[in-house]
């Protein structure tokens, strides 16, 4: 099964598939009300102080809690993002494995949503 699933996801990036997202789209689909989850897995005290409107925290070590709680589902988009897109790039690539609709912001957090002066939302307590 993961092999199957390994290959699946290497076909999908040769036709073009990358698993991102850049800020413009994701903003625009927050505003269209789309079935979005975005799930950032920056440290908590991060997350408090900024994060895009309608963001979920999960740090990435937890992720794995996420998943066997059915808190991520199949049938939805999810946004991973992180401080630079790295790590959700990681988180990414296992969730596309286990058969979900996931991608990463571009640049992440710093180099990408705060970089492009996107809302942010802060002062959230986690």
């Amino acid at each position: 099964m993961l092999l199957e699933a390994t290959r699946k996801y290497f076909e999908d990036l040769k036709k073009g598939c990358n698993n991102l997202i850049d800020c413009a789209s994701l903003y625009k689909s927050i505003g269209a009300k789309e079935d979005l989850f975005i799930l950032d897995i920056r440290r908590k005290k991060d997350f408090a102080e900024n994060f895009i409107e309608g963001s979920i925290h999960c740090e990435w070590a937890d992720v794995i809690d996420f998943i066997e709680q059915d808190i991520l589902h199949k049938d939805e988009k999810i946004i991973v993002v992180c401080y630079t897109g790295q790590t959700a790039g990681q988180i990414v690539s296992i969730l596309k494995l286990l058969g979900y609709d996931a991608c990463s912001l571009m640049g992440g957090m710093v180099n990408g949503w705060m970089k492009n002066a996107m809302p942010i939302e802060a002062g959230c307590s986690t």
